[in-house]
Protein backbone atom coordinates (compact mmCIF):
# COMPACT_ATOMS: atom_id res chain seq x y z
CA UNK A 1 0.00 0.00 0.00
CA UNK A 2 1.19 3.73 -0.62
CA UNK A 3 3.01 4.99 2.88
CA UNK A 4 1.24 8.43 3.73
CA UNK A 5 3.27 11.56 4.34
CA UNK A 6 4.60 11.55 7.85
CA UNK A 7 5.11 14.98 9.86
CA UNK A 8 7.17 14.83 12.75
CA UNK A 9 6.24 17.36 15.60
CA UNK A 10 8.95 17.51 17.64
CA UNK A 11 10.41 18.35 20.86
CA UNK A 12 14.37 19.02 19.83
CA UNK A 13 15.79 20.60 16.73
CA UNK A 14 16.97 18.22 14.41
CA UNK A 15 21.16 19.14 15.00
CA UNK A 16 20.61 18.63 19.40
CA UNK A 17 22.19 15.06 20.74
CA UNK A 18 20.65 12.18 18.26
CA UNK A 19 17.94 10.49 20.34
CA UNK A 20 14.30 9.14 19.55
CA UNK A 21 12.67 11.96 17.60
CA UNK A 22 15.41 12.06 14.95
CA UNK A 23 15.79 8.09 14.89
CA UNK A 24 11.89 7.96 14.24
CA UNK A 25 11.75 9.97 11.59
CA UNK A 26 14.60 8.89 9.66
CA UNK A 27 13.24 5.62 9.80
CA UNK A 28 9.85 6.36 8.62
CA UNK A 29 11.63 8.15 5.48
CA UNK A 30 14.12 5.16 4.92
CA UNK A 31 10.53 3.02 4.69
CA UNK A 32 9.52 5.18 2.34
CA UNK A 33 7.52 7.79 3.85
CA UNK A 34 7.29 11.05 2.75
CA UNK A 35 8.86 12.71 6.31
CA UNK A 36 8.76 16.25 7.83
CA UNK A 37 11.04 16.88 11.11
CA UNK A 38 9.20 19.87 12.37
CA UNK A 39 11.66 21.18 14.83
CA UNK A 40 10.91 22.08 18.35
CA UNK A 41 8.01 25.33 18.80
CA UNK A 42 8.69 25.51 22.42
CA UNK A 43 8.58 24.44 26.16
CA UNK A 44 9.09 27.34 27.84
CA UNK A 45 10.81 30.65 28.13
CA UNK A 46 13.68 30.60 26.45
CA UNK A 47 16.93 32.51 28.86
CA UNK A 48 17.43 35.72 26.99
CA UNK A 49 21.33 35.64 27.16
CA UNK A 50 24.12 35.34 24.54
CA UNK A 51 23.82 31.90 23.88
CA UNK A 52 19.89 31.86 23.31
CA UNK A 53 20.37 35.19 21.24
CA UNK A 54 22.84 33.29 18.73
CA UNK A 55 20.13 29.98 18.57
CA UNK A 56 17.58 32.76 17.48
CA UNK A 57 19.86 34.78 15.10
CA UNK A 58 20.87 31.52 13.56
CA UNK A 59 17.49 30.09 13.56
CA UNK A 60 15.36 33.43 12.09
CA UNK A 61 17.38 33.14 8.28
CA UNK A 62 15.91 29.82 8.00
CA UNK A 63 12.83 29.47 9.45
CA UNK A 64 9.46 29.06 7.98
CA UNK A 65 11.25 26.93 5.15
CA UNK A 66 12.50 23.49 4.65
CA UNK A 67 16.22 21.87 4.35
CA UNK A 68 17.06 18.35 3.76
CA UNK A 69 18.24 16.01 6.00
CA UNK A 70 20.83 14.16 4.42
CA UNK A 71 18.06 11.32 3.83
CA UNK A 72 16.06 10.65 0.83
CA UNK A 73 12.34 11.41 1.69
CA UNK A 74 13.18 13.81 4.98
CA UNK A 75 13.00 17.34 5.33
CA UNK A 76 13.80 19.81 8.39
CA UNK A 77 11.27 22.72 8.86
CA UNK A 78 12.05 24.92 11.21
CA UNK A 79 8.83 26.54 12.58
CA UNK A 80 8.66 30.02 13.58
CA UNK A 81 6.37 30.14 16.90
CA UNK A 82 6.22 32.52 19.87
CA UNK A 83 6.53 29.87 23.59
CA UNK A 84 3.77 28.20 23.98
CA UNK A 85 3.04 30.01 27.75
CA UNK A 86 1.58 33.15 28.14
CA UNK A 87 -1.84 34.08 26.66
CA UNK A 88 -0.25 36.91 24.19
CA UNK A 89 2.18 34.01 22.42
CA UNK A 90 -0.72 31.32 22.37
CA UNK A 91 -3.33 34.29 20.81
CA UNK A 92 0.14 35.70 18.38
CA UNK A 93 0.32 31.76 17.72
CA UNK A 94 -2.86 31.11 16.94
CA UNK A 95 -3.81 33.34 14.61
CA UNK A 96 -0.37 34.20 12.56
CA UNK A 97 1.99 31.82 13.09
CA UNK A 98 0.35 28.50 13.41
CA UNK A 99 -1.41 29.00 10.07
CA UNK A 100 1.55 29.81 8.37
CA UNK A 101 3.18 26.49 9.62
CA UNK A 102 -0.20 24.54 8.46
CA UNK A 103 0.60 25.96 5.33
CA UNK A 104 3.86 25.17 4.91
CA UNK A 105 3.56 21.57 5.62
CA UNK A 106 0.84 21.21 3.42
CA UNK A 107 2.95 22.25 0.38
CA UNK A 108 5.39 19.29 1.22
CA UNK A 109 3.34 16.81 2.42
CA UNK A 110 -0.04 17.44 1.34
CA UNK A 111 -3.58 17.24 3.29
CA UNK A 112 -4.21 15.07 6.29
CA UNK A 113 -0.73 13.50 7.23
CA UNK A 114 0.17 11.06 9.57
CA UNK A 115 1.30 13.29 12.91
CA UNK A 116 3.41 12.03 15.13
CA UNK A 117 3.43 14.28 18.24
CA UNK A 118 5.80 14.87 21.19
CA UNK A 119 5.28 18.04 23.62
CA UNK A 120 2.22 18.35 24.59
CA UNK A 121 1.75 22.12 23.80
CA UNK A 122 -1.28 24.37 22.98
CA UNK A 123 1.17 25.33 20.04
CA UNK A 124 1.06 21.32 19.56
CA UNK A 125 -2.52 20.63 19.51
CA UNK A 126 -2.89 23.87 17.50
CA UNK A 127 -1.20 22.74 14.50
CA UNK A 128 -2.56 19.46 15.12
CA UNK A 129 -5.72 20.84 14.48
CA UNK A 130 -4.74 22.65 11.12
CA UNK A 131 -3.37 19.38 9.73
CA UNK A 132 -5.75 17.62 10.64
CA UNK A 133 -4.54 14.37 10.37
CA UNK A 134 -5.82 11.19 8.96
CA UNK A 135 -3.93 9.77 12.27
CA UNK A 136 -2.70 11.01 15.47
CA UNK A 137 0.29 9.20 17.16
CA UNK A 138 1.45 10.49 20.76
CA UNK A 139 4.86 9.01 21.43
CA UNK A 140 5.24 10.51 25.16
CA UNK A 141 8.78 10.18 25.98
CA UNK A 142 8.70 12.64 29.02
CA UNK A 143 6.68 13.34 32.13
CA UNK A 144 6.39 17.10 31.09
CA UNK A 145 5.29 18.37 34.14
CA UNK A 146 8.37 18.24 35.79
CA UNK A 147 10.04 20.70 33.54
CA UNK A 148 11.19 23.82 34.41
CA UNK A 149 9.35 26.55 32.76
CA UNK A 150 6.47 24.73 31.26
CA UNK A 151 3.49 26.23 30.98
CA UNK A 152 1.07 25.97 33.73
CA UNK A 153 -1.85 24.07 32.47
CA UNK A 154 0.70 21.49 30.63
CA UNK A 155 -1.19 18.54 32.59
CA UNK A 156 -4.46 19.76 30.87
CA UNK A 157 -3.47 20.03 27.34
CA UNK A 158 -1.51 16.56 27.30
CA UNK A 159 -4.87 15.14 28.60
CA UNK A 160 -6.42 16.69 25.80
CA UNK A 161 -3.58 15.19 23.21
CA UNK A 162 -4.12 11.87 25.04
CA UNK A 163 -7.81 12.10 23.96
CA UNK A 164 -7.48 12.97 20.70
CA UNK A 165 -4.48 10.65 19.87
CA UNK A 166 -5.29 7.24 17.74
CA UNK A 167 -2.32 5.83 19.12
CA UNK A 168 -0.73 6.93 22.29
CA UNK A 169 2.92 4.80 23.26
CA UNK A 170 5.13 5.61 26.29
CA UNK A 171 8.78 5.17 26.53
CA UNK A 172 8.51 3.94 29.85
CA UNK A 173 6.85 2.22 32.72
CA UNK A 174 6.01 5.31 34.64
CA UNK A 175 4.88 7.45 31.78
CA UNK A 176 2.82 4.42 30.45
CA UNK A 177 0.73 3.29 34.18
CA UNK A 178 0.25 7.63 34.30
CA UNK A 179 -1.03 7.37 30.52
CA UNK A 180 -3.25 4.44 31.26
CA UNK A 181 -6.28 5.51 33.42
CA UNK A 182 -6.77 7.90 30.43
CA UNK A 183 -5.61 5.42 27.50
CA UNK A 184 -5.76 1.88 28.68
CA UNK A 185 -4.73 1.12 24.88
CA UNK A 186 -1.70 2.72 25.47
CA UNK A 187 1.39 0.55 24.78
CA UNK A 188 5.20 0.64 25.68
CA UNK A 189 7.89 1.76 23.07
CA UNK A 190 11.25 2.07 25.23
CA UNK A 191 14.32 3.21 23.63
CA UNK A 192 16.24 0.82 21.44
CA UNK A 193 19.79 0.90 19.12
CA UNK A 194 21.50 0.86 16.36
CA UNK A 195 23.02 -2.87 17.50
CA UNK A 196 25.61 -2.92 14.59
CA UNK A 197 26.84 0.39 15.70
CA UNK A 198 28.05 0.14 19.30
CA UNK A 199 28.67 -3.81 18.81
CA UNK A 200 31.86 -3.20 17.45
CA UNK A 201 32.80 -2.22 20.89
CA UNK A 202 32.16 -5.55 22.14
CA UNK A 203 36.11 -7.01 21.42
CA UNK A 204 37.62 -4.49 22.87
CA UNK A 205 38.10 -6.38 26.61
CA UNK A 206 39.71 -5.07 29.55
CA UNK A 207 41.87 -6.96 32.31
CA UNK A 208 41.11 -4.17 34.68
CA UNK A 209 38.44 -1.16 35.06
CA UNK A 210 40.61 2.04 34.45
CA UNK A 211 38.48 4.22 31.92
CA UNK A 212 34.59 5.01 32.92
CA UNK A 213 32.59 6.32 30.25
CA UNK A 214 29.41 8.52 29.75
CA UNK A 215 27.89 9.98 26.73
CA UNK A 216 24.70 12.46 26.48
CA UNK A 217 23.59 15.92 27.28
CA UNK A 218 25.55 17.38 30.49
CA UNK A 219 22.77 19.34 32.00
CA UNK A 220 22.12 19.61 36.23
CA UNK A 221 18.81 19.19 35.68
CA UNK A 222 19.33 15.46 35.08
CA UNK A 223 23.15 14.55 35.49
CA UNK A 224 24.55 13.98 38.73
CA UNK A 225 27.99 15.85 38.72
CA UNK A 226 29.12 14.84 42.39
CA UNK A 227 29.02 11.26 41.28
CA UNK A 228 31.38 12.15 38.04
CA UNK A 229 33.55 14.16 40.47
CA UNK A 230 33.85 10.96 42.74
CA UNK A 231 34.49 8.51 40.10
CA UNK A 232 37.56 10.92 38.57
CA UNK A 233 38.75 11.26 42.75
CA UNK A 234 38.91 7.68 43.45
CA UNK A 235 41.47 6.97 40.41
CA UNK A 236 39.72 6.37 37.30
CA UNK A 237 39.50 8.47 33.92
CA UNK A 238 36.13 9.64 33.13
CA UNK A 239 35.59 9.75 30.20
CA UNK A 240 32.52 12.45 28.53
CA UNK A 241 31.12 12.46 25.42
CA UNK A 242 27.92 15.46 24.86
CA UNK A 243 26.92 18.30 24.32
CA UNK A 244 26.92 20.93 27.33
CA UNK A 245 24.03 22.66 28.77
CA UNK A 246 23.88 23.82 32.59
CA UNK A 247 27.65 22.58 33.88
CA UNK A 248 29.00 23.60 37.27
CA UNK A 249 31.93 25.95 37.40
CA UNK A 250 35.64 24.44 36.56
CA UNK A 251 34.00 20.63 36.26
CA UNK A 252 35.54 20.12 32.93
CA UNK A 253 39.27 21.51 34.66
CA UNK A 254 38.66 18.44 37.32
CA UNK A 255 41.58 15.86 37.38
CA UNK A 256 40.53 12.75 35.89
CA UNK A 257 37.56 13.91 33.64
CA UNK A 258 38.68 13.90 30.44
CA UNK A 259 35.92 15.35 28.39
CA UNK A 260 35.97 14.58 24.47
CA UNK A 261 33.13 16.91 23.21
CA UNK A 262 30.41 16.20 20.85
CA UNK A 263 30.84 14.22 18.63
CA UNK A 264 27.96 12.87 15.85
CA UNK A 265 25.99 9.46 16.61
CA UNK A 266 27.93 7.71 13.60
CA UNK A 267 31.62 8.79 14.66
CA UNK A 268 30.33 8.00 18.73
CA UNK A 269 31.25 4.44 19.16
CA UNK A 270 34.95 5.37 18.15
CA UNK A 271 35.22 8.14 20.50
CA UNK A 272 34.48 5.89 23.25
CA UNK A 273 37.23 3.14 21.95
CA UNK A 274 38.76 1.39 25.25
CA UNK A 275 36.30 2.62 27.72
CA UNK A 276 36.27 -0.32 30.33
CA UNK A 277 32.83 0.36 31.92
CA UNK A 278 29.52 2.85 31.06
CA UNK A 279 27.97 4.61 34.04
CA UNK A 280 24.45 6.67 34.15
CA UNK A 281 24.70 8.49 36.86
CA UNK A 282 21.32 10.67 37.19
CA UNK A 283 19.74 12.66 39.78
CA UNK A 284 16.20 11.03 41.27
CA UNK A 285 13.76 14.06 40.41
CA UNK A 286 10.21 15.49 39.27
CA UNK A 287 12.37 15.38 35.74
CA UNK A 288 14.07 11.68 35.72
CA UNK A 289 11.62 9.67 37.68
CA UNK A 290 9.89 8.57 34.65
CA UNK A 291 12.45 8.44 31.68
CA UNK A 292 14.36 5.44 30.17
CA UNK A 293 17.71 6.96 29.27
CA UNK A 294 17.98 6.58 25.38
CA UNK A 295 21.50 5.32 25.83
CA UNK A 296 21.01 2.48 27.83
CA UNK A 297 20.83 -0.38 25.25
CA UNK A 298 23.37 1.39 23.50
CA UNK A 299 25.32 0.79 26.55
CA UNK A 300 24.34 -3.09 26.86
CA UNK A 301 25.37 -3.44 22.97
CA UNK A 302 28.79 -2.97 23.86
CA UNK A 303 28.75 -6.02 26.36
CA UNK A 304 30.52 -3.75 28.81
CA UNK A 305 29.08 -3.48 32.55
CA UNK A 306 27.23 -0.69 33.65
CA UNK A 307 26.59 1.04 36.62
CA UNK A 308 23.36 3.22 36.71
CA UNK A 309 21.26 5.02 39.45
CA UNK A 310 18.29 3.02 40.12
CA UNK A 311 15.61 4.95 38.25
CA UNK A 312 12.00 2.97 38.22
CA UNK A 313 12.47 2.50 34.37
CA UNK A 314 15.62 0.61 34.50
CA UNK A 315 14.15 -1.83 37.35
CA UNK A 316 12.78 -4.15 34.52
CA UNK A 317 16.62 -4.82 33.25
CA UNK A 318 17.47 -6.14 36.60
CA UNK A 319 20.92 -7.68 36.50
CA UNK A 320 21.59 -6.54 33.10
CA UNK A 321 22.43 -2.90 35.42
CA UNK A 322 24.76 -2.67 38.13
CA UNK A 323 22.11 0.22 40.63
CA UNK A 324 24.31 2.50 42.44
CA UNK A 325 23.15 5.62 44.49
CA UNK A 326 25.65 8.10 45.21
CA UNK A 327 29.31 8.55 44.58
CA UNK A 328 30.67 6.28 47.08
CA UNK A 329 28.47 3.09 46.01
CA UNK A 330 29.34 4.16 42.36
CA UNK A 331 33.07 4.03 43.54
CA UNK A 332 32.38 0.43 44.91
CA UNK A 333 30.60 -1.16 42.10
CA UNK A 334 33.40 -0.15 39.50
CA UNK A 335 36.21 -1.28 41.89
CA UNK A 336 34.28 -4.64 42.79
CA UNK A 337 33.26 -5.66 38.52
CA UNK A 338 36.48 -7.54 38.21
CA UNK A 339 35.13 -9.97 40.89
CA UNK A 340 31.79 -9.45 39.52
CA UNK A 341 31.73 -9.41 35.68
CA UNK A 342 31.72 -13.04 33.96
CA UNK A 343 31.25 -14.14 30.07
CA UNK A 344 28.11 -15.42 30.82
CA UNK A 345 27.14 -11.45 31.83
CA UNK A 346 28.20 -9.47 29.03
CA UNK A 347 26.90 -12.05 26.74
CA UNK A 348 23.36 -11.81 28.46
CA UNK A 349 23.69 -7.40 28.15
CA UNK A 350 24.55 -8.05 23.92
CA UNK A 351 21.68 -10.34 23.82
CA UNK A 352 18.74 -8.16 25.89
CA UNK A 353 20.25 -5.21 23.13
CA UNK A 354 19.77 -6.86 20.23
CA UNK A 355 16.45 -7.66 20.99
CA UNK A 356 15.54 -4.12 22.11
CA UNK A 357 16.90 -2.66 18.18
CA UNK A 358 15.41 0.22 16.45
CA UNK A 359 14.72 -2.09 13.67
CA UNK A 360 12.40 -3.74 16.19
CA UNK A 361 11.20 -0.48 18.12
CA UNK A 362 10.15 1.14 14.56
CA UNK A 363 8.39 -1.75 13.38
CA UNK A 364 6.32 -2.58 16.54
CA UNK A 365 5.10 1.54 15.49
CA UNK A 366 4.90 1.38 12.08
CA UNK A 367 2.43 -2.13 12.89
CA UNK A 368 0.67 -0.12 15.42
CA UNK A 369 0.15 2.52 12.56
CA UNK A 370 -1.12 0.12 9.80
CA UNK A 371 -4.17 -1.51 11.84
CA UNK A 372 -5.47 1.91 12.87
CA UNK A 373 -5.43 3.55 8.88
Amino acid sequence: MERPAVVMLSGIRWDFLWQRHQILATRFARAGYPTVFVETTGLSNPRMNRATLRKIAARLPRSGGKRPAGEPGLSVYAPLVAPPTHRAFRWINRKIFVPRVVRDLEKITGPNPVVVAYPPTRTTLDLISGLEPRLLFYDCSDDYAGFPGIPRDISATERELLRRADIVSCTSTPLLEKAKPLRPDAFLSGPGVDFDRFAVLQGDHYDEIRTVGFFGHLGEERVDFDVLRGIAASGFRVRIVGGLGRVPRKFLDTPGIDYRGEVTHEKLPAALASVDAFVLPYKVNDLTRSISPAKTYECLATGKPVVATPLPALAALGPHVYPARGAGEFVEVLRGLNGLETAEKARARIALARENSWDTRFREIEESIWRRL
